[in-house]
């Protein structure tokens, strides 16, 4: 399994994926299967920490992302946007189909206890706080941090985390970089 593997805009979850993966069940979501077991981890140390993080979203299909990237082009149209802004503006918060981390099952989208869909104002919570300070140490990083969309093409997302293993992830942590710019400058050194 290539946990470093980039998927956005212009590269796709590689063909026939999916029969390849290797899914497994959390808090009735699915998730790839080392990238679930250290996400377990990672919420009953929470949980032990009296920090309570619920898993919105986790791995989708494509056929199901294809749905929420037409439901949300519709509701654009409907708010009088045309077909090509309604596409940039869903395209800054939203992956096509075979195109998103979710798709890949390394992406995971958190909440509070309570919550039911992702929330604008999570990084204030005690749950974003948490993981913010901890995921790395279980493989995870902020996927889509702030002052970084320029480099990912998506907006500021405190919720969605991606597993990309610990060694990786501690070193994007403590070096500040997005995904894409690690990829570029270090990946030799970790693939």
């Amino acid at each position: 399994m290539d946990y470093l593997m980039l998927v956005d805009k212009f590269n796709a979850v590689p063909e026939n994926y999916e029969k390849t993966i290797k899914l497994i069940e959390i808090q009735g979501k699915r998730l790839e299967s080392q990238a679930c077991r250290q996400c377990d981890i990672m919420l009953k140390e929470a949980k032990e920490s009296g920090v309570v993080i619920r898993i919105i979203s986790a791995y989708r299909t494509k056929n199901y992302q294809q749905m929420l990237w037409e439901q949300s082009i519709c509701e654009k149209i409907k708010e009088g946007f045309s077909l090509e802004q309604a596409e940039n503006e869903v395209s800054k918060t939203l992956a096509k189909a075979g195109h998103s981390e979710h798709n890949a099952g390394l992406a995971i989208d958190f909440g509070r206890e309570e919550s039911d869909d992702v929330e604008d104002d999570f990084y204030k919570s005690s749950q974003a706080k948490w993981l913010c300070k901890n995921a790395d140490r279980f493989g995870f990083i902020l996927r889509y941090p702030r002052l970084k969309e320029h480099i990912t093409g998506i907006s500021y997302e405190p919720w969605h985390y991606r597993y990309v293993g610990t060694e990786a992830a501690q070193f994007i942590k403590k070096s500040g970089l997005c995904l894409e710019e690690f990829l570029h400058f270090y990946s030799e050194n970790y693939i």
